[in-house]
């Protein structure tokens, strides 16, 4: 069987409309901690892993908060889950996990930004 490698290598970027851009740039510069690229144009641009995330203002048209949802992984769960709640993330529910394996556990915690964009940890923690 003859296999051909895949188009797509990753996902480069994912775009954020906001009704206030500002506002918004800075709850995930301050509160999630994502080192900001450059700015241009009215929009910012983010690093996270290997994806850039790019806020702008929303266009005549466009609704703002959507229904995607960015999955963040934390380096470490629990810092992070902590870290995030210290900075006043209200997290939707509490941890669930998806999926075990010997010695952790797949969690996810939802909660939105501002502008009610869909977000969430998602990654291993380990178990005791």
């Amino acid at each position: 069987m003859h296999t051909t490698p895949p188009l797509l290598s990753g996902i480069a970027q994912v775009a954020l409309a906001s009704a206030d851009p500002q506002k918004l740039v800075a709850f995930y510069r301050d509160t999630l901690g994502l080192p900001v690229l450059f700015e241009t144009a009215g929009m910012t641009f983010f690093q996270s892993g290997a994806t850039r995330l790019m806020i702008g203002p929303a266009q005549p048209g466009q609704s703002v908060g959507g229904d995607a949802v960015i999955y963040f992984e934390p380096r470490d769960w629990s810092a992070a889950e902590a870290a995030l709640e210290g900075r006043g993330i209200a997290f939707l529910h509490p941890a669930q996990a998806l999926q075990r394996a010997p010695g952790r556990e797949l969690m996810l915690r939802p909660f939105r930004d501002p502008e009610g964009h869909h977000l969430a940890l998602l990654g291993w923690r380990a178990t005791a």
